[in-house]
C-alpha cells in the first residue's frame, strides 16, 4: 500500500491542471471544517457556561434540596416543623452532604420613605408619595453558607446574622425601586395577628440578575424573622420553628442519588415531634428555569449536527471533484494493478489530510476566541433578560476532545460513500480519452 501510494501521489502531482482547479476547492472545504470546529466549540462553551452559571446562581440563594412539613408545595408559605430534629444531625454527617441551615421565610410590605411626587405639583393632592412592594424576608443564622452571596454583594458587607441583630441584605432593584442605600433604616409591614411594622438596617446590597431573586428576596436573621411569625404554639416560643432546612450538596451530578438517601431517612414514618417531613428538590420548586435550560441541550445538538452536515457536504464535494479530475490518473492506476479500495485509501487520505487542517486552525481559532471572551468579557448580556450580564465560557477537555473526534469519525465515514465513484471508472476508456 505505501508503494502504490507513493507512485499515485507523484503522479497526481504532477497534474498541473487538476491542482489549479482543486486548490480552491479544497481551500473553502478546509475552511468550512474549520468553521464546523469554531462554531461547534463556541456553542459548547457559551451554552455549557450558560447552564452552569444559572444553576450556580439559583442553587446558590435557594439550595439543592428543602425539608418542609409533608403537604406543602410552596417554601415560602410552608406550615412550621421544630427547629431541633435528630434525623437531620444525623444527614449532615453523610458523604456528600456539605450542610443542612434552618430557614425561616415570612412574607411582608416594604415602603419607602416620603419623596416628591413631581405629577402632583400642579394639582391640589399632596406633592409627596411613598412607594410599597411586597417582599419575602428569608431568615438564616451563623450557619447558613454565604459565600455565594458575598460573592454578588455589591455594596456594603455581610452582617453576622445573629440573634442581637437587625440587620438586612436586600437586592439592587429594591433599593432602586425605593431609594434606599446602606446604612438606611427602612420599614417593613407584616401581617401577624394583627399588623405590624418593624425596622430594620440595609448592611449590604446583592444583585443576582435573576428576577424571581432581586425583585422579592431579602436576608435577615433567622431570629428575628422567627418572632414576626405567628408559629408560636400555646405556651412555645416562635423560635422553635422554622420553614423548613436548606441541604446543601458537594455534588450537582448526585442531586438525584442524595435525594433518594435523604428521604428515605426523613420520609419514612413521623419524626420525634410527631410531624411528617418531605424532600423536595430545586428541580421541582424551579421547574421553569431548568427545563429552559436543559431546552438549551437540544439547541446545542441541533447547531452541532448542522454544522457537520455543511463540513460533510464540502468535503465530499472536494473528493468527487479530486476524483473527476485525476480519473485518467485512477485508470493508469487500475492499468497498473492497484485494486478499488486500494486507489479509495489513497483519496481518503488526501482528504483526511484536508480535514485534520481545518480542525487544527479551526481549534486554534475556537479556542482563542474562548479565552479571549472569558478574560476580557467583552461580549455582553442584557442581565434583565438573560440573567447575566456577559456572555460566560465554560470548556472542558473532555468536550474539546469529543467535538474533534467526532467532526473527524463522521466526515471520514460520510466520504466512503462517494469514494465509490472510483469502482465505475473503466481504465481503457479513462486513458483512451486522456
Amino acid at each position: 500500500m505505501s508503494f502504490e501510494y507513493f507512485i499515485a501521489d507523484k503522479i497526481l502531482k504532477t497534474n498541473k491542471k487538476g491542482i489549479k482547479v482543486s486548490k480552491p476547492i479544497m481551500r473553502i472545504s478546509m475552511i468550512s471544517i474549520a468553521l464546523t470546529i469554531v462554531v461547534n466549540l463556541i456553542t459548547i462553551a457559551v451554552v455549557t457556561g450558560f447552564q452552569n452559571e444559572i444553576r450556580k446562581k439559583v442553587v446558590g440563594f435557594n439550595a439543592p434540596l428543602f425539608v418542609m412539613k409533608a403537604g406543602n408545595n410552596n417554601s415560602f408559605e410552608a406550615d412550621p416543623i421544630r427547629i431541633n430534629q435528630s434525623r437531620l444531625q444525623g444527614i449532615v454527617k453523610m458523604d456528600g452532604v456539605k450542610s443542612v441551615c434552618p430557614v425561616m421565610y415570612k412574607p411582608a410590605l416594604i415602603r419607602s420613605d416620603k419623596s416628591l411626587d413631581e405629577s402632583a405639583i400642579d394639582s391640589n393632592k399632596s406633592n409627596y408619595k411613598q412607594d410599597v412592594t411586597g417582599v419575602v424576608l428569608k431568615g438564616i443564622d451563623k450557619s447558613y453558607p454565604t459565600e455565594f452571596l458575598k460573592q454578588h454583594l455589591i455594596a456594603g458587607q455581610l452582617p453576622t446574622f445573629d440573634s442581637n441583630t437587625e440587620h438586612i441584605v436586600l437586592s439592587k432593584k429594591i433599593c432602586n425601586d425605593l431609594h434606599f442605600k446602606v446604612g438606611d433604616d427602612i420599614a417593613i409591614f407584616f401581617v401577624k395577628k394583627r399588623s405590624l411594622m418593624k425596622r430594620f438596617k440595609i448592611e449590604g446590597i446583592f444583585e443576582t440578575g435573576i428576577e424571581k431573586i432581586d425583585n422579592q428576596m431579602i436576608f435577615a436573621p433567622l431570629t428575628a424573622v422567627q418572632k414576626l411569625s405567628d408559629f408560636g404554639i400555646e405556651n412555645e416560643d416562635a423560635t422553635d420553628y422554622v420553614s423548613g432546612f436548606e441541604i446543601q450538596i458537594s455534588d450537582w451530578n448526585e442531586l438525584d442519588v442524595q435525594q433518594e438517601k435523604i428521604a428515605e431517612k426523613i420520609e419514612l414514618e413521623p419524626n420525634e415531634h410527631g410531624e411528617t417531613l418531605q424532600l423536595k428538590s430545586i428541580l421541582d420548586s424551579e421547574n421553569e428555569i431548568f427545563s429552559w435550560l436543559s431546552f438549551l441541550d437540544t439547541n446545542v445538538l441541533i447547531i452541532i449536527i448542522l454544522m457537520l452536515i455543511i463540513g460533510i457536504i464540502n468535503i465530499g464535494s472536494v473528493l468527487l471533484v479530486m476524483i473527476v479530475i485525476r480519473s485518467n490518473f485512477i485508470g493508469i492506476l487500475k492499468a497498473l494493478g492497484a485494486n478499488n479500495w486500494s486507489i479509495r485509501k489513497i483519496f481518503l487520505y488526501q482528504t483526511a489530510s484536508i480535514i485534520l487542517k481545518g480542525m487544527f486552525f479551526g481549534n486554534v481559532i475556537g479556542l482563542m476566541a474562548c479565552y479571549v471572551q472569558n478574560e476580557f468579557q467583552l461580549l455582553k448580556l442584557d442581565a434583565s433578560i438573560y440573567y447575566i450580564s456577559n456572555v460566560p465560557i465554560e470548556l472542558s477537555v473532555l468536550n474539546v476532545i469529543f467535538i474533534n473526534v467526532i467532526t473527524f469519525i463522521v466526515c471520514m465515514l460520510s466520504l466512503l460513500l462517494p469514494s465509490m465513484v472510483i469502482s465505475r471508472i473503466s481504465p481503457s476508456k479513462t486513458i483512451k480519452f486522456n
